[in-house]
């Protein structure tokens, strides 16, 4: 834990000219800052018990560097006020805040904490045909939601790559250009940013035992000519990678209950995940981690 001064610094040196304000009669630690890489960009991890935070006109023109600051509420509550809007961000609301743009973060004395990736401005918008919502909440409704977290809050069953920076900000672009939410594949400038887009609206989607090529064309308005050649670029096919990804989320409920002691019916875990015949479940199965699912699930049991 820091005292508020070395709280503050670290928001000026990583950050900014952004001014904290304590509370009063403010106890010795106020909070925790912690700076770190994710994606090519950094990602600061903070929390606090303080008054507020402000950007004023004077520390907009001390930073030379711009940036775009992507945040999301982890716990408790943050009052913002930027570009003319006010929010009230709670866990897993996001939002964008513009380093050229006045602002004020109020949390009143109330203990919060949240992520702040930082996004070189100049490199999110160039070449954008929407504007960026600055300042306008978004919340677990919006269809990309579950994306954005798992690329930016690590979990112990997750094991997203680090990917380009360019997709970060491909991808914070689609999610908050002032525009309806979609999932328009089309928004991304390089192949593997569109696809990655594509595999998380699969993930997404995979529970669905009907769910098919053409419903994921239509989910990102792609043909299915061009997302067949994409997946054959990525040496697999739609079908292949479907299935693979429903295999893996039964292997990854298995272990799970194999840690819990659980013996669950595997049946309705296939079932679960978007297959509908159990004797094709079982032969990709075996095929994918030789062995039967029950013979997973006992090995996984046994630690081995």
């Amino acid at each position: 834990m820091m005292c508020f001064e070395e709280w503050s610094d670290s928001i000026l040196s990583n950050c900014g000219h952004y001014y904290s304000t304590p509370i009063k009669n403010a106890h010795q630690q106020i909070g925790d800052f912690r700076i770190g890489k994710r994606h090519g960009v950094e990602v600061a991890e903070m929390s606090c018990r303080i008054d507020r935070i402000d950007r004023s006109r004077s520390g907009i023109l001390r930073d030379e560097n711009e940036f775009l600051f992507l945040l999301l509420q982890k716990n408790g509550q943050t009052g913002v006020v930027h570009s003319g809007r006010e929010e009230v961000l709670t866990p897993g609301d996001g939002l964008l805040l513009d380093s050229t743009r006045r602002a004020e973060l109020r949390f009143e004395g109330r203990e919060a904490s949240f992520i702040s990736v930082h996004l070189p401005r100049a490199m999110c918008l160039e070449g954008r045909k929407n504007t960026l919502s600055i300042g306008n909440r978004i919340d677990k409704s919006h269809p990309l939601h579950a994306s954005l977290k798992k690329l930016l809050v690590h979990d112990g069953d997750d094991d997203v790559a680090e990917m380009h920076p360019e997709f970060l900000f491909d991808f914070v672009a689609l999610m908050f250009r002032d525009a309806q939410p979609t999932t328009d594949a089309s928004a991304f400038r390089d192949p593997q940013g569109r696809f990655r887009l594509v595999r998380d609206t699969i993930e997404q989607h995979m529970s669905d035992s009907d769910f098919s090529i053409e419903r994921l064309a239509t989910l990102v308005h792609m043909s299915r000519r061009q997302l067949q050649r994409d997946f054959q670029n990525n040496g697999t096919s739609f079908t292949r990678h479907l299935s693979d990804r429903r295999l893996k989320s039964v292997a990854a409920q298995l272990r799970r209950a194999a840690q819990s002691g659980q013996r669950p019916r595997i049946s309705d875990l296939a079932f679960g995940a978007g297959f509908n015949d159990l004797s094709y479940f079982n032969r990709e199965f075996r095929k994918r981690y030789g062995v039967s699912p029950s013979g997973y699930l006992s090995d996984q049991g046994n630690g081995d």
